[in-house]
């Protein structure tokens, strides 16, 4: 979960040094010549399995290698401008997924510290699809999220009289 003033690559490189199967498994492209900046990644697809795919069946990542296209560079740089009013509005919560080999546990944790959701679930056994991995078990957290109800406050109150109304100062 990226915060304000972040940027999708920012958290990359918060692990890269520490994964090697990440750096292997992209490849940089350069649509208007190798002296400008890469327009898109593209993932080497003999190692989709083992970075994204690593608990899901052989069928799911046949159907996951002819999906997969190259990613579009200029979003992953864009640093995000998140506001109370609008992000700090919605609801989040996070489901870790222990198996993922993409996005580390340390990566997982660090971005649930810096961004914290309102509850954390953990998918024993799942890899970064968890859609493929452990859709019943996936399913089933879902439902259980839909279930929780709502803190008690109003969403028209400022984010000062919701921190008051929470802990009773500022």
């Amino acid at each position: 979960m990226l915060t304000s003033g972040q940027s999708a690559l920012d958290v990359f490189f918060q692990q890269m040094d520490s994964n090697h199967l990440m750096r292997r498994t992209q490849r940089f492209l350069y649509a208007k010549g190798n002296n400008n900046p890469p327009t898109a990644v593209d993932l080497d697809k003999t190692l989709l399995r083992d970075l994204f795919f690593n608990q899901s069946s052989s069928k799911d990542v046949a159907l996951a290698s002819v999906s997969i296209r190259s990613i579009p560079f200029a979003p992953v740089l864009e640093k995000l401008s998140l506001s109370e009013t609008n992000y700090g509005s919605i609801r989040r919560f996070y489901i870790k997924t222990p198996e993922d080999r993409a996005i580390t546990i340390p990566l997982q944790e660090a971005m649930i510290e810096c961004n914290p959701p309102e509850q954390v679930f953990q998918l024993k056994g799942s890899d970064h699809a968890p859609f493929f991995s452990r859709p019943q078990g996936l399913h089933k957290i879902l439902v259980e999220i839909a279930q929780i109800d709502p803190p008690n406050h109003a969403s028209s109150k400022t984010p000062e009289l919701r921190h008051l109304l929470k802990y009773g100062a500022f």
